[in-house]
């Protein structure tokens, strides 16, 4: 059942340096090279079995198979696969992320370095360097979110080219003339809602629903970005624009589990994201849900894109990631 039917680093200098040294993309390399092999989020790490088993081992799962927050049911931030040196082969080159550990007393200081695209295309590579475990186990503890960052930034970086290429234009077309933003929206998705500060983009195939949520608001202060008011105007918006199946019921914003609020830039600009829950009020429906707001300074309104997802039944994790890749093709129009 459809648901618009009812919805319509922190280095520290004496034990640890961080080196992230990166091949750069070439476009030959998208000719040449394989494509890469393996599910979305999925990593191989190749480590000892013993070393897997122990301490360095569970220094990878703790930042990389920890749970990731704001599923409704528990899921991994990565699946993680073991693959001992001796077990990687020619079948495991083209993975499309590979996590290499190597410790020799010869190595001066502990440094995570990158590769991209050695054996595959669009591979990512990521080298952990160091002269015994206990100064690995230290720069992963300190240095090892800079790995989180980069796999997710890759992930999101391979579907984006994915979508570029299936865009559909008239609703791309659509936003731009009337919201003044650019998300690259692929083809399954149709334009539910158009308002003048709202709009609703929908991908609905049988048994999942991912939603797009556009809306803008003026700019007052800088208390606009505190994760309280988000979610105030999220709720606003949502109330206005999203029912449900019976009088009373619309979607909102679960706060049993308090959102997650996060600010950084990219490319200049300021966002803040908020991540967590929504669900049906004064129903039963819900899922997990990813926001980023930031400002337009031309116009003076704060742009909010909203990513949903509703997948009874199913892992969410991915089905999320696809909208949040959408969310972060956002360009605000000049």
């Amino acid at each position: 059942m459809k648901t618009r039917v009812y919805i319509n680093g922190v280095i520290i200098a004496f034990l640890v340096s961080l080196l992230f040294s990166c091949k750069n993309d070439n476009t030959n390399d998208a000719i040449f090279l394989p494509k890469i092999s393996g599910k979305t989020g999925e990593v191989l790490v190749i480590l000892r079995k013993e070393k897997w088993e122990g301490d360095p081992g569970q220094a990878f799962r703790d930042l990389l198979a920890h749970e990731q927050y704001g599923l409704p049911q528990a899921e991994p931030v990565f699946d993680l696969v073991n693959i001992t040196p001796g077990g990687f082969s020619k079948f495991h080159q083209p993975h499309r992320n590979i996590i290499f550990y190597k410790t020799d007393k010869n190595i001066k200081e502990p440094k995570i370095t990158i590769q991209k695209n050695r054996w595959a295309y669009p591979q990512l590579i990521i080298n952990v360097d160091a002269p015994d475990d206990e100064s690995a186990i230290e720069l992963l503890k300190h240095n090892g979110h800079e790995i989180v960052t980069q796999m997710n930034a890759k992930e999101r970086a391979r579907l984006t080219g994915y979508y570029k290429g299936l865009m559909d234009p008239d609703i791309v077309k659509n936003i731009e003339n009337n919201h003044h933003l650019h998300l690259t929206i692929p083809t399954g998705y149709s334009l539910d809602v158009d308002e003048v500060d709202f709009a609703w983009v929908a991908n609905e195939p049988q048994l999942l629903s991912q939603g797009i949520f556009i809306y803008h608001y003026p700019y007052t202060d800088t208390n606009t970005f505190t994760p309280e008011y988000l979610i105030e105007k999220r709720n606003y918006f949502l109330k206005k624009y999203v029912p449900g199946p019976t009088d009373s019921t619309y979607m909102s914003t679960e706060e049993m589990l308090k959102p997650e609020f996060k600010e950084f830039e990219i490319e200049g600009r300021y966002f803040a994201q908020l991540r967590g829950l929504w669900k049906l009020e004064n129903g039963f429906m819900g899922g997990p849900f990813i926001s980023l707001s930031t400002v337009d300074e031309v116009t003076n309104m704060v742009i909010t894109v909203d990513g949903f997802v509703y997948a009874p039944g199913d892992k969410k994790r991915e089905f999320l990631r696809q909208v949040e890749t959408i969310l972060y093709s956002l360009k605000v129009q000049e």
